[in-house]
């Protein structure tokens, strides 16, 4: 079966998110960065008034990973549901095309799922909803909750 998917370029890694999971793609937006607040959550954009989460994938999939510099050039990669936004270093078009699988060894909390071919390189095609742990996404949605009622506070004043 052939689907769609948004390339991301983080480093020298390419990322495929399948199309259907993005709700939109944005350009570098200030981040609010509390102090803090846990890797991998970088801190929170305000969008239509209301503060959405931007996490760093490559922090996801690889926990040592630090991220120093964001460059003016960077995307939001927001996710639909109520998702929270992903910072990639650059969305850089749609493919389409089949899934090769990939060895459950080969993937970090199997969010890795299978591998696009993207001309003479290789995606790896990454499952949203498999970022992160219950917990994790439970944390996520308090932290959220907190950067709103902040926000509230700051335009009540």
């Amino acid at each position: 079966m052939t689907a769609s998917f948004l390339i991301l370029r983080i480093g020298d890694t390419r990322l495929a998110l399948p199309l259907s999971a993005v709700r939109e793609v944005l350009p570098m937006l200030p981040i609010d960065a509390s102090p803090g607040l846990p890797v991998p959550i970088l801190g929170f954009v305000l969008l239509q008034g209301a503060p959405v989460p931007v996490l760093a994938p490559l922090m996801l999939l690889d926990p040592l990973a630090r991220v120093d510099t964001v460059a003016l050039s960077a995307h939001l990669v927001r996710l639909r549901d109520g998702g929270p936004c992903l910072l990639v270093d650059r969305a850089e078009d749609v493919a389409s095309g089949n899934v090769a699988p990939v060895s459950p060894d080969h993937s970090l909390n199997a969010a890795i799922i299978g591998e696009l071919p993207v001309g003479d390189d290789v995606a790896h095609v990454i499952a949203p909803d498999r970022l992160l742990l219950d917990g994790e996404r439970a944390t996520l949605a308090a932290l959220t909750a907190a950067a709103a009622r902040r926000a509230q506070q700051w335009n009540a004043a």
